[in-house]
Parts: structure tokens; sequence; C-alpha cells
């Protein structure tokens, strides 16, 4: 092959996973082969085609990397977090934008974060309140459940940060015209927008590995709603890492009350 192919096969393999990268290598230089030594009664090679194929080449690894990436970051809370960070990042870019005056913009926010801080333990109580007590996770260790609780604080953190900023760049353009309304619209579109978002952060920590805090994925349905008093009755939720599994019940009973998670990492 020219100096050109193999420094660019070279180049592309290092986009390529290394668990995928021997294989790929291999398979890209049978073509990047083949494409240079074409049969006699072909005639000779298409610049054209040679140039589709080293494009494709490179396409080809960065495809594998995203989707390298994609299944390494799908559903962990680590991605959950960095999308409600860059969420916020935006909200208080379009805040900037909407004010123009970043001096006023600040005291303005100061102050409507005050009021906002006041309500923010009267929305955490209804919340918490409001949550069904069938979905407390059972069969769950010290340590993991400490790992669960801070992923879940700095989860609520950003979740109110949000709410607040999402509030602000709403009501925002009122602090002009209507002064005095939009102090309360501001308060009320927070403490709705805070209701919302606590009530999905709430759901998403209940779905999660109490392990890995991946997202659970492949709900099963299991058992007859027909026979809720005679066999167990809900849907089960499966780690894709297989640490374990979570059942929740469809309706509360005397003997099932809340869900359960079920460690199935015997390591």
């Amino acid at each position: 092959m020219p100096a050109f192919d193999r420094s660019l096969l070279h180049l592309a393999a290092r986009l390529v996973p290394s668990g995928d990268r021997e294989e790929w290598n291999r398979a890209w230089q049978a073509e990047l082969w083949h494409m240079h030594h074409p049969r006699r009664d072909s005639g000779r090679p298409n610049p054209r085609g040679i140039a589709d194929l080293a494009a494709g080449l490179v396409l080809d690894g960065l495809w594998l990397r995203a989707e390298a990436w994609r299944r390494r970051f799908t559903g962990t809370a680590l991605l959950c977090l960095t999308m409600l960070f860059c969420l916020n990042v935006l909200s208080g870019l379009s805040i900037l934008l909407l004010e123009g005056n970043w001096h006023f913009g600040a005291a303005a926010l100061t102050a409507d974060f005050k009021d906002c801080l006041v309500a923010t333990p009267l929305i955490l109580l209804v919340a918490l309140i409001t949550n069904s007590n069938r979905h407390l996770e059972q069969n769950i260790n010290r340590g993991l459940r400490l790992s669960l609780r801070f992923f879940f604080f700095v989860q609520v953190a950003q979740v109110l940060l949000l709410a607040f900023l999402l509030s602000t760049s709403l009501c925002l353009p009122m602090h002009k015209t209507l002064p005095n309304i939009s102090d309360l619209s501001q308060m009320l579109c927070f403490v709705c927008l805070a209701l919302i978002i606590l009530r999905w952060a709430i759901g998403d920590q209940e779905q999660r590995c109490k392990q890995c805090l991946r997202s659970l994925t492949k709900p099963a349905r299991i058992g007859r709603p027909s026979h809720n008093l005679l066999e167990w009755n809900g849907t089960e939720l499966t780690c894709k890492n297989g640490h374990g599994q979570l059942s929740v019940p469809e309706i509360e009973t005397s003997w099932c009350q809340s869900s359960e998670w079920i460690d199935l990492d015997v390591a």
C-alpha cells in the first residue's frame, strides 16, 4: 500500500477501541490492498473510489469510538449529572442574553434566589411526602446507601438550581413591565417546576442499580393482576451489568408493601 494509506490507517486505528482495533485493522488493510491491487480485467483503480474508501475508513473508526462511548456512558450517573449541569449552564446563559447587563442581572438573581431558598424546604417536604411508600428500597447495605444518597443529593441540588434558572428566564421579561407581579409569578413558576422535576429525580433514583448507579433496563411484567392475593404481581427491572434486579409491586399488600432490590452479583 502507498505510504499515505499506511499512515491514514495507523492514525485512524487510534480512534477505534482497543478491543476491536486488531480485527478492524486487518479488515481495512484487506480493503485497501484490494483497492490498490485490482484484477487485470478491471483496469486501474479509480482515484475517487480510493478517496471514498479512505473517508469511509475514518468515519468507521469514529463511529466505533462513538458507539463505545454510548455503551459506556448510557444510563450512568455521570451522564445524568453532566446533562443537568449543561442544562444549568444553558439556562444561565439565556438569562444573561435576555438581561444584557450582567450587574443588574446578578442583583435580580440574588434577590430571587433568596426567596427560592425559603421555599425550597417546603418543596422538598411536599415532594417526599407525596412519594409512594411502596418504592422504598430494601436489602441495601450501608455502603451502597451512602453512594445512593450522595448521588441523590447532587441530583436534587442541580434540579432545584435548574428549576430556579428556568423560572427566572421565563419571568424575566416581566420584571421591567410588571415588577410587582413578576416576583409572585417567578415564585409560583419555581414551585411548579421544582415539584415536577423533583418527582422525576425521585423516580430516576428508584430505577437505578444500587451498585453502579446505572439506569435499570428491560422491564418485565411478572404475575397476573387477578391473583394479587395469591402471588406476587408487578414489574422487574434488571441491571445491564448483572448486578441485580429491582422488583416493584403493582399494588400495596400486607405482605409486600415496598419494592425489593435483589443482589445477583455473587462475586
